[in-house]
């Protein structure tokens, strides 16, 4: 495993089981003429380990925040028989993704195939540690040591 699949796998070690799911609340039709259409609320689903306890943060002028104790319990109060969704945002299957392309290998040979694969992978690394690093190097400094 290279330094960035590494780091990366850390940092995910920190949500085991899994880390919360953020989602949104996309209304297709006010059905009480109040919140509007679109992305009418925002909020996370917290891990079998933290509960799956739900919060949802209402945007507009009206905003409020609620906290559910199982978030199951969200889109049948909310979702007027299909008019509102909850839309999850898959995080745990995008940070597999991430550690797969991390883990992506340099290619051997001097052929244009290979300098292009090599440049293109630099260039992710790159990417993601900008995105992530301070991230990262936050997680790694309140790691507990490995006994």
């Amino acid at each position: 495993m290279n330094r960035l699949a590494a780091r990366l796998a850390d940092f995910v070690a920190q949500f085991e089981p899994e880390p919360p799911t953020p989602y949104v609340l996309r209304r297709d039709v006010d059905v009480t003429g109040v919140s509007g259409t679109g992305v009418v609320a925002e909020g996370a689903i917290f891990s079998a380990a933290a509960g799956s306890t739900g919060v949802t943060r209402w945007r507009g002028e009206r905003g409020s925040t609620v906290a559910w104790d199982h978030a199951r319990d969200i889109e049948p109060i909310h979702g007027h028989g299909g008019a509102t969704r909850v839309v999850l945002l898959p995080v745990s299957a995008m940070l597999g993704a991430l550690a797969s392309v991390a883990e992506l290998g340099q290619q051997g040979g001097g052929d244009e195939w290979a300098r292009g694969w090599n440049e293109a992978l630099r260039t992710v690394h790159g990417l993601v540690d900008r995105a992530l690093g301070p991230h990262l190097a936050a997680a790694e400094e309140h790691a507990t040591p490995a006994e």
